[in-house]
Formats: C-alpha cells, sequence, structure tokens
C-alpha cells in the first residue's frame, strides 16, 4: 500500500511503521463461528425523525488529543464527541487507502451528514458519543468478546437507538 508521509495520521516515521506492519502479518489471525444466530434488535416503533443516531466505525477515527491507535491489531475503541470539530479529528489507520479520508473525513466518519440530516429533521439527533476502532485487529475473539460488548453497552448508555457502520 503507498502512502504520502504528509497523509500520514501519525507521529511515527515510515520506518516504524514499516516495522509494525511486517510485524502484524506474524500475528496469528483468529476467527470465530457463531453456532446460533446472532440476537437481533427489537423493532423500532418511533420514525426516523425521532430518533438518535450514532456512528460506529473500523476507521481508526480518533481525537487528535486521544492516544492513537497501535497499528499492529490494536482491539481498543476511541469515542467521538458529535459536536466535535473536524480538525480535532485524525486517522491513525494505514491497512485502507485513507487519502481521501485526510481530504474528507466523511467518506469514512459521516458526521457532517449525520449532523445536516439533523438539522434537516430527517434524523432526530447525532448522539453524543460515536465510536471508532481499527478494522485491523487480528485477534478477532477479544474485538467480538471485549471490544464490541463495551462498545454496545456505551451506545446503550448514552441511548442511541441506530447505529451507522462504516467500514471505512
Amino acid at each position: 500500500m503507498k502512502h504520502v508521509d504528509s497523509t500520514l495520521p501519525t507521529k511515527h516515521n515510515r520506518e516504524t511503521i514499516n516495522m509494525q506492519t511486517n510485524m502484524s502479518h506474524g500475528l496469528e489471525a483468529m476467527t470465530l463461528t457463531l453456532r446460533k444466530p446472532p440476537v437481533i434488535a427489537d423493532k423500532i416503533d418511533k420514525p426516523l425523525s425521532e430518533l438518535r443516531v450514532a456512528i460506529a466505525a473500523s476507521t481508526g477515527v480518533h481525537l487528535r488529543t486521544d492516544k492513537p491507535f497501535i497499528l499492529t491489531g490494536d482491539a481498543s475503541y476511541r469515542i467521538i464527541p458529535g459536536d466535535v470539530d473536524y480538525s480535532d479529528i485524525t486517522i491513525s489507520h494505514v491497512r485502507y487507502p485513507n487519502q481521501a479520508a485526510h481530504k474528507d473525513l466523511d467518506c469514512v466518519f459521516p458526521l457532517k451528514t449525520l449532523r445536516s440530516m439533523a438539522e434537516k429533521g430527517i434524523i432526530g439527533e447525532v448522539s453524543p458519543v460515536n465510536i471508532s476502532w481499527m478494522g485491523h485487529v487480528p485477534r478477532v475473539d477479544v474485538l467480538i468478546e471485549v471490544t464490541a460488548k463495551q462498545i454496545a453497552e456505551t451506545l446503550e448508555e448514552n441511548n442511541v437507538d441506530v447505529v451507522l457502520l462504516s467500514p471505512g
């Protein structure tokens, strides 16, 4: 994957990023097989114009003040406030071509679009809590058993009705 140094969303130099990327290729990826269908949420009985909507994205988006994601399989997540200024957000993910995202973050983390939809009354409101994590996590078991549960609890605690998923 080719990157332009000026668009890298990290303070690490290219040598460090290449070393971390090479190390990640040696990690054993884990997969899980679901033995029963996942639980599906109850039917929503309110119109879209009354719903609180959050973004959940595997795009490595985070606040500039947050600790950057570790490039070699970080299973943690970051919270992005719904009213954050876009200049306060960055990306620390190098496993997808993210140059377009650096020019217009909305293409992978559509917060501006959700804000516009809320202003027009299409959705009720943008959640005060939106979530991002890394899309490359070899330890799928940790992602599912720990991170996903924490994310779900966070969204539930914030009364989120609908989640817009963005794979980046």
